[in-house]
C-alpha cells in the first residue's frame, strides 16, 4: 500500500504523524511525506521521504494575531473575519497553498490512502479529488468538532474548483491518540490509539544527573511561541523563578531558543539547560513538567505520569489546557501572575524539600501519587504491527492497480 502524510510546514505537526509514518513503513509499506517546502528539513531529519508540494505561507505572523491578550493589557480586541474561528483563515490558506500540488502527488505517485493532520484542510480535499479515502490523525483535543457547522463551507470554493465536490473534513476514519476522558466527543469513526511521544530527532543524549535529592521539574516552551514572538518566550524566566524555590529544573529548549537564552543572560547558574533533547527523555527522571499547554507536550507529559503547569498563550493552547485541567488534577495560570514567592505554591509539586542525604519518605510518597497516568485501555493498539489502520484501510480502498 502506499500512504501519503501531509501536514502543512510547523514541525510539532510534523512530530504527531511521524510514528504513524514509521509504522506504515515498518509494516512493509510505501510512504511519503509531502508538505510545504518550510518543513522538508526537518521531514528528512525524521527519517522519511519527503515531497514539496505548495508554497510557504506566513503562519507564524498569522498566528500572531491569535495570541491571547496579556492580563490587564490595553488595545484593541482581536479582529474577526467572517463566521467561525479565526484560525479558519490560516487553515484556508494553506489549504490554498497546497491542495493542488497534493493532488498532483496523489495521482502521479498513484497513492492508495492519505493520511493527514486534524489542521491540514488540504489532505482531505484532494483525497476527494483522487478518490482515495483519507485519514484523519489527531495530535490533540479535537477543537475543529467546535468548527462543525461553518468548515464545510469554507473548505466548498476550493473543493469545488478542483472538482472534488462535497468534502468530509473529518476523512474515513479518525486515529485518536488522547484519553477518551480529555476527548471531546464527535459523531465521525475513531480507531483509538495509545500515545507514542516523538518529540524531533534525537540529536543529543539525554544524561541524566546524579540522583535526586529534591523535586526535579523540567520546563519546556515547545516550538511555538518563540517563532510566533519571542518576548513571549519565558521559559527562561519561569526557570528561574522556580530555581529560586529550592527545586532542580531542567529547561529543554532547541537550538534557536538557546540563542534566546543567550541574548538574555537571566538563568541562574543552578538551572540546567539542554538542547535539542526530546522531552519524552526528560520527563522520565523529572516530578513536574510546566509548559506553554501546547498538545505535544500534554500527551507527552500524561504519558510520563507527571503534574503539570501549563501557561496557555494561544486559543488553541487553552483549549487543549482547559480539557487537561479538567479532567485530572492539572493546574493552569497567566504568565504575568507569575512571581518567585508564588511558584512554589501554584506548581504542582512539593518544592521545597531539605537537603539531606536522602529525599523524606513523605515527598517520595507524594510524587509517587502524583504520578497519575491517563487512562489508555490496554485493548487500544500502539503504533506496531499489525497496527489498526493499516489494517482496517485495505477494506476500505478500490483496487485500482
Amino acid at each position: 500500500m502506499r500512504v501519503v502524510f501531509t501536514t502543512w510546514a510547523w514541525p510539532s505537526h510534523l512530530y504527531a504523524l511521524v510514528p504513524l509514518a514509521r509504522a506504515c513503513r515498518a509494516a512493509g509499506h510505501e510512504v511519503i511525506f509531502a508538505s510545504e517546502p518550510g518543513l522538508t528539513r526537518d521531514v528528512l531529519r525524521a527519517d522519511l521521504p519527503a515531497a514539496v508540494v505548495g508554497t510557504d505561507v506566513d503562519t507564524a505572523g498569522m498566528v500572531h494575531e491569535y495570541l491571547l491578550p496579556l492580563p490587564g493589557a490595553g488595545g484593541p480586541a482581536p479582529r474577526r473575519e467572517g463566521k467561525g474561528p479565526r484560525v479558519l483563515r490560516m487553515l484556508m490558506a494553506h489549504a490554498e497553498s497546497m491542495a493542488a500540488g497534493l493532488v498532483r502527488l496523489i495521482g502521479e505517485w498513484r497513492a492508495d490512502l492519505v493520511v493527514y493532520d486534524q489542521v491540514t484542510l488540504a489532505g482531505p480535499i484532494a483525497a476527494a479529488v483522487t478518490g482515495v479515502p483519507a485519514v484523519r490523525q489527531l495530535y490533540g483535543v479535537d477543537l475543529l468538532q467546535r468548527a462543525r457547522a461553518v468548515l464545510p463551507d469554507a473548505m466548498a470554493p476550493l473543493a469545488d474548483r478542483l472538482g472534488a465536490g462535497p468534502v468530509d473534513p473529518y476523512g474515513t476514519v479518525t486515529v485518536d491518540p488522547v484519553p477518551a476522558t480529555m476527548q471531546l466527543p464527535g459523531e465521525h469513526r475513531v480507531l483509538p490509539v495509545r500515545y507514542l511521544p516523538y518529540n524531533g530527532p534525537e540529536n543529543q543524549p539525554w544524561r541524566p544527573p546524579e540522583p535526586r535529592r529534591r523535586p526535579r521539574v523540567c520546563v519546556s516552551w515547545g516550538h511555538t511561541i518563540a517563532k510566533v514572538d519571542p518576548e513571549r518566550f519565558i521559559a527562561d524566566r519561569l526557570a528561574a523563578a522556580l530555581a529560586g524555590t529550592g527545586v532542580e529544573v531542567v529547561l529543554a529548549v532547541s537550538a534557536a531558543q538557546r540563542d534566546l537564552l543567550a541574548a538574555r543572560k537571566d538563568l541562574p547558574d543552578d538551572v540546567r539547560v539542554v538542547v535539542d533533547v526530546p522531552i519524552k527523555d526528560v520527563l522520565r527522571d523529572c516530578d513536574a513538567f510546566v509548559g506553554h499547554g501546547g498538545a505535544g507536550g500534554i500527551l507527552t507529559a500524561l504519558a510520563a505520569g507527571v503534574p503539570m503547569l501549563l501557561v496557555p498563550q494561544l486559543p488553541d493552547h487553552a483549549g487543549h489546557t482547559g480539557r487537561a485541567v479538567a479532567t485530572g488534577p492539572r493546574r493552569c495560570s497567566a504568565w504575568p501572575t507569575w512571581r518567585r514567592r508564588r511558584c512554589g505554591r501554584r506548581c504542582p509539586g512539593c518544592w521545597t524539600t531539605p537537603s539531606r542525604a536522602a529525599p523524606p519518605a513523605s515527598w517520595r510518597r507524594g510524587c509517587a501519587a502524583r504520578r497519575r497516568r491517563p487512562r489508555w485501555p490496554a485493548r487500544w493498539p500502539s503504533y506496531n504491527r499489525p497496527w489498526p489502520v493499516t489494517d482496517s484501510c485495505p477494506s476500505l480502498i478500490p483496487a485500482r492497480h
